[in-house]
């Protein structure tokens, strides 16, 4: 089966989980990120699935079309990149450590003008930084 992110990022995938975490899956091994498992939490909107690669801990949620997050247990740029491509070329809009100490970095459609609004000046959100000034 060869899928993509147009199969479950760019168009809403069914509510199922195990076809949420088989799309998400071969996406993720056919970009070559070996020793990966993702496991769907919650199928429905905002889809949030949790995995360990390297063992370091793993966190998507998104909402189709919109919004792409990940969370991990420190900076990986090799890891960004690959979200990068898979996601189609989709450039990240800004990157944080969370209040769970995690790496964040999220991805939008839209640029993120609005979240970023929405979360400057938060104390919960640290070290945020734009990396990719908006249109």
């Amino acid at each position: 089966m060869s899928t993509s992110s147009r199969t479950w990022f760019y168009s809403k995938p069914e509510p199922r989980p195990f076809y949420i975490e088989e799309r998400v899956n071969h996406t993720l091994w056919r970009n070559r990120v070996q020793g990966i498992s993702m496991s769907c939490l919650q199928a429905e909107n905002p889809i949030k699935m949790e995995g360990s690669w390297n063992g370091m801990p793993i966190l998507f949620e998104w909402e189709s079309g919109d919004y792409f997050t990940l969370r991990m247990g420190e900076e990986s740029k090799e890891f960004v990149a690959v979200m990068r491509q898979i996601l189609l070329g989709l450039k990240p809009s800004f990157a944080y450590q969370d209040i769970d100490g995690l790496y964040v970095v999220e991805w939008h459609v839209d640029e993120g003008v609005n979240r970023w609004k929405e979360i400057q000046g938060n104390p919960q959100y640290q070290g945020l930084r734009r990396l990719q000034a908006p249109k």
